[in-house]
């Protein structure tokens, strides 16, 4: 199996809204899945392993971090944060191995969070969303427009969570594609908080932009790099 899931504890999301999100245009939705499981004080419970794990790790206050974890705070509240992208040749098994787990939990709905290129922006519009058939939200922004590409594991986790019929929406704020946008993940965080009613105070993703940019720069510069010396040491294997 390319895919499984590892809990540490017996735990099932059942009736939680589940949040994630992927490193896309501005790092939006990984950021916001990490900030709220940091504010909310979520208890890392599980993490997805694939059949090659990305090669590298460091330590945090909950112990070591891998590449895709679960934290949870057991009532409502469930976020997947994906410290990466999940192997190319795996991406499929992840979103299905994921959206199944959600499906057999029988979860309140799933929120996806992605970014949309800021130079499509029109006028003084933060965000834009989508949703699947199952869901009944109504959020106060316009559609995402039609004809544009979502593209990558987020693209993955929507068609598999609506074949599967899911309840899900997807929440694309504007972000810089070339550059981690904090302010971005703060839209996000603040529409969902929003929607289902939670108490998240998003002033640090504002006020220490700069610092969380330079702090999450540190730690991508790191991870490309164990990627380099992994594709350099496959390439020498191979020749």
């Amino acid at each position: 199996k390319h895919c499984r899931i590892l809990l540490f504890e017996e735990f099932k999301p059942k009736n939680h809204v589940v949040i994630t999100g992927f490193p896309g245009f501005g790092y939006t939705g990984y950021i916001a899945s990490r900030y709220i499981a940091q504010k909310l004080n979520l208890k890392r419970v599980g993490i997805i392993i694939t059949r090659e794990i990305p090669e590298y790790t460091m330590l945090e206050d909950y112990g070591i971090v891998f590449p895709f974890e679960i934290f949870t705070d057991k009532e409502k509240i469930t976020t997947i944060v994906n410290h990466s992208l999940p192997p190319k040749r795996y991406r499929d098994s992840y979103a299905r191995t994921v959206i199944n787990w959600l499906r057999e939990s029988d979860i309140k709905e799933l929120v996806l969070i992605g970014g949309l290129n800021i130079k499509l922006k029109e006028g003084d519009e933060k965000y834009r969303w989508l949703k699947g058939t199952q869901s009944k939200q109504k959020l106060d922004a316009p559609l995402m427009k039609k004809g544009l590409y979502i593209i990558g594991p987020l693209a993955h986790m929507i068609m598999y969570a609506e074949m599967n019929l899911l309840p899900f929406i997807v929440v694309l704020p504007y972000a810089e594609p070339l550059r981690l946008d904090p302010r971005a993940a703060a839209i996000a965080v603040e529409v969902i908080g929003k929607v289902y009613s939670i108490t998240i105070d998003v002033s640090e993703l504002y006020e220490d932009a700069r610092k969380i940019e330079e702090e999450l720069a540190e730690i991508i510069r790191q991870q490309e790099e164990a990627f380099r010396r992994e594709a350099s040491r496959e390439e020498h294997i191979y020749m």
